[in-house]
């Protein structure tokens, strides 16, 4: 871009081009310009004002244009509406007996259903039992409804299938009854291979939870120690007079209440 003499002294090329790199370093569109008007004051024939101000009204139109750009972006991100992620209800009922003594819980022991069923047990004092029905679910949410029958001191009745979590629940009930055609599911922890771990969550130590909660029920150690050794699969269905002689099924059918 420099036009320069074959004799020229070469520190005057050294110190005409100042104003070029002053300009260059600055880092932004102004100090291109001052850099560029310095130029022009060391060369004595290049006074050009008129190629200056086009130069700098270029880069004023440029810097709007590109503030404009970002503006109109943002506001079209503030715009658009973040989506909600809504979760799926709850995949359980809970029904009221006509007189009102009885609750009959039936579906997936899912999420809410410990909240559900202290609701309900604290608006109808009355209700005595709890009729279960489910193939399970999530063991947090049957723990919380286990803590929730025996902060009130409700029993426990399967009409028909309870299996995995559900059993849970029925082991906090306080007299834990039968139907002749009733049937407990029990099935052990899932286990990786030798990967007793999966990401924060211990197998074992939570199965170990869950025993707990058969001891306090005053199930048998025997059982219990089953219950431990037990597969995921096949679901185990035990016959109802081991069922009573471990303790699992404290009462004899058709029996509301608590063993004296």
């Amino acid at each position: 871009l420099l036009r320069h003499g074959r004799n020229s002294p070469p520190e005057s090329i050294s110190g005409k081009m100042k104003g070029w790199v002053i300009g260059v370093h600055s880092g932004c569109p102004l100090g291109n310009v001052i850099g560029i008007r310095a130029g022009y004051r060391h060369y004595g024939g290049m006074r050009t004002p008129d190629l200056d101000l086009r130069v700098l009204q270029l880069l004023l139109v440029l810097a709007l244009t590109g503030l404009g750009l970002v503006g109109a972006a943002m506001v079209r991100t503030e715009a658009k509406p973040r989506p909600l992620h809504i979760p799926p209800p709850p995949d359980f009922e809970l029904r009221l007996s006509a007189d009102g003594q009885e609750l009959h819980f039936s579906g997936v022991v899912d999420f809410g259903l410990t909240e559900a069923l202290r609701g309900l047990i604290v608006r109808h004092p009355e209700i005595r039992r709890v009729v279960l029905a489910s193939q399970g679910g999530y063991v947090a949410e049957a723990r919380g409804a286990v803590s929730v029958l025996r902060a009130h001191g409700l029993d426990t009745h399967v009409e028909g299938h309870c299996a995995s979590a559900c059993v849970l629940i029925f082991a906090g009930g306080g007299s834990r009854t039968l139907t002749p055609t009733a049937r407990l599911g029990l099935h052990g922890y899932s286990l990786r291979g030798d990967d007793r771990h999966m990401g924060m969550i211990d197998p074992v130590a939570e199965m170990q939870r869950d025993l707990a909660i058969f001891r306090a029920g005053s199930v048998s150690e025997g059982f219990v120690k089953t219950l431990s050794a037990l597969p995921q699969h096949p679901m185990w269905y035990p016959d109802h007079a081991e069922l009573r002689a471990a303790g699992l099924v404290t009462a004899k059918p058709g029996y509301l209440g608590r063993v004296p």
